[in-house]
């Protein structure tokens, strides 16, 4: 079984790397982590926006925004303008370039208090920003986000709230959670949900459905074989998805200018998060596509 999801997935990495962007076609674009743009070549909406990937030493020194990397970063994805940014929460691999980006490409900043904190600590005003709390519908174009509250990934690590702008270099222990989200982007070409952090609350999509769902996958191997299946049932079965992109699985530490890669086994278990999802996904005859940075997946035929 487990060659069969393999070759499975090598099939589904070499259809995504082929994927273009049809114009005026909704379409997902993968950057790494779980920055997701959805664009339908009108308005175009981003999750996290996290693009400096700092290496250990600056995560041991200090992180800010590395303007270089950013601006390389949006280029290669061809984003000019993003009409908001959508932060899962506000660890630094999640929320540290926001205010960042958000002023290069006319972005409001959604997410937390603490997410709003570090974009005003980066420049950005306070009126750019909108903070969230869960349950909110946020119309922007044709999109309509459906702002989810959700529980973060265990093995919970720097909780609490961040209380004020926060000023860089700042140590990644500043860069506290702050509570996260999920985000359910609603379009009249199909539904994209971007869940970031490998968790899940019992009916926390009851009645929603999504064509595409970037599942993430981070410290998800580390999990017992009952947790994963619950895991999938309750984000991808629910909601009705038939394709899966694997997100939060790829070293963060590693430039974009590079291949991605996984995360090493001293920090987690991502072969075994992909087996077992890639078992799950052949059983429930849904597709596991990897994608690797600024390729995209395009919405399925309507069903």
């Amino acid at each position: 079984m487990k060659r069969v999801v393999s070759a499975a997935i090598a099939i589904s990495l070499a259809l995504g790397a082929s994927a273009c962007l049809a114009q005026h076609q909704l379409s997902a674009q993968f950057f790494g982590v779980s920055t997701v743009s959805v664009s339908d070549g009108e308005h175009t909406v981003m999750t996290d926006g996290f693009f400096s990937r700092p290496d250990y030493l600056r995560l041991v020194l200090g992180v800010s925004p590395n303007e270089g990397r950013i601006n390389k970063a949006l280029a290669a994805g061809k984003i000019t303008s993003l009409d908001a940014l959508l932060v899962a929460h506000s660890h630094h691999d999640h929320a540290m370039d926001a205010g960042v980006v958000a002023k290069k490409t006319g972005a409001i900043v959604i997410g937390t208090r603490s997410v709003a904190n570090i974009a005003v600590g980066s420049g950005l005003p306070a009126s750019r920003t909108k903070t969230v709390v869960g349950g909110e519908t946020i119309e922007l174009g044709k999109f309509k986000v459906h702002v989810v509250s959700s529980p973060h990934a265990a093995y919970p690590v720097f909780s609490g709230e961040i209380t004020s702008p926060l000023k860089t270099p700042s140590g990644i222990v500043k860069y506290k959670e702050g509570g996260n989200f999920s985000y359910l982007i609603q379009h009249p070409q199909g539904r994209v949900l971007v869940h970031a952090s490998a968790n899940y609350r019992p009916g926390m999509y009851s009645g929603m459905r999504a064509d595409v769902v970037f599942l993430g996958i981070g410290l998800l191997g580390k999990q017992s074989d009952a947790f994963i299946r619950d895991y999938w049932q309750e984000v991808v079965q629910t909601t009705g998805a038939k394709i899966v992109v694997p997100v939060h699985w790829d070293d963060f530490t590693v430039s974009l200018d590079r291949p991605l890669r996984a995360t090493g086994p001293l920090f987690d278990k991502v072969k075994e998060a992909l087996a077992a999802i890639g078992e799950l996904a052949a059983a429930d005859g849904v597709e596991v596509r990897m994608l690797s940075q600024f390729q995209a997946v395009q919405m399925p035929a309507p069903r």
